[in-house]
């Protein structure tokens, strides 16, 4: 039987060793169960949306512009200025959260650095934590690591970080709050977003994010939500979160103005 721990409202169902507990405090993991309690029913809400719409395609619908939202595509409206370090995207690096690949990617030279909880990341427990502690170190630019007789660290000049949490169809079943699994999304998100918030904007940066394999600007809207609610809790101006929507799916092919809009005072675009 796996080990239990509870800890700020949320049952940990794995080990949670002493160099854990620096990423999963009591703080960060009420904030964790707050996010949960307040939005995974509406994420099982959208993917039950998501199979509805398939049936639909499946019998022979075609996807297209939405006649409801046609004032959104055809308004007069602009989303939010970006800041300064979101300015020059032209050349960007993306790989999983381990701490060398961490720090080579800021060391790159490209100016954004994904670090990635999604696609390029095994979602293993000890991977999701450790990613968590090696990104709280590079915001802090503590992280180091001594490997083949070589030692890493950061140079001067670093990338901006732009994080992709998991995308709404996968759960983080090591943490259940109120006896149900979470949403890797709102666990990978809540943790760095808490931990690393302020930090980032007292070195002159910000959280910023890439959001994943969504297909509905509803799907959006939940994102919105929760960076509304959770720059609340934090005490973090509205619209300091940044997020940039990746384009990945047909039916969001459809809806990109919807996403922009959605995401207005958030939005850094989308790929």
């Amino acid at each position: 039987m796996l080990p239990s721990t509870e800890i700020g409202g949320c049952t940990i169902r794995a080990p949670v060793p002493p160099e854990f507990r620096r990423i999963l405090t009591p703080e960060a993991m009420q904030f964790v169960a707050h996010l949960s309690r307040r939005y995974s029913h509406r994420v099982s809400e959208l993917l039950e949306r998501r199979r509805e719409v398939q049936a639909r395609y499946d019998a022979g619908q075609q996807p297209n512009f939405l006649p409801e939202t046609k004032h959104i595509r055809e308004g007069d409206w602009k989303v939010a200025p970006l800041p300064a370090d979101l300015q020059d995207r032209r050349v960007e690096i993306t790989g999983p959260t381990d701490r060398k690949m961490v720090i080579n990617a800021l060391n790159s030279g490209a100016n954004v650095y994904m670090p990635d909880f999604e696609d390029s990341n095994c979602p293993t427990w000890r991977n999701l934590v450790e990613g968590q502690i090696n990104l709280a170190d590079a915001v802090r630019r503590t992280i180091s690591l001594s490997a083949g007789g070589k030692t890493y660290r950061l140079n001067e000049r670093v990338a901006v970080m732009l994080v992709r949490p998991r995308g709404w169809h996968l759960w983080e079943k090591h943490v259940y709050v109120d006896g149900a699994p979470i949403p890797g999304g709102i666990f990978d998100f809540a943790l760095y977003f808490f931990h690393n918030a302020k930090e980032l904007l007292a070195r002159g940066s910000g959280p910023y994010f890439y959001l994943p394999k969504m297909q509905s600007h509803l799907e959006c809207r939940l994102w919105n939500d929760i960076f509304v609610d959770s720059q609340r809790v934090l005490g973090i101006p509205n619209g300091t979160i940044k997020a940039t929507c990746l384009i990945e799916t047909l039916p969001a092919a459809f809806e990109m103005h919807e996403f922009l809009y959605e995401l207005r005072d958030h939005s850094a675009g989308t790929i």
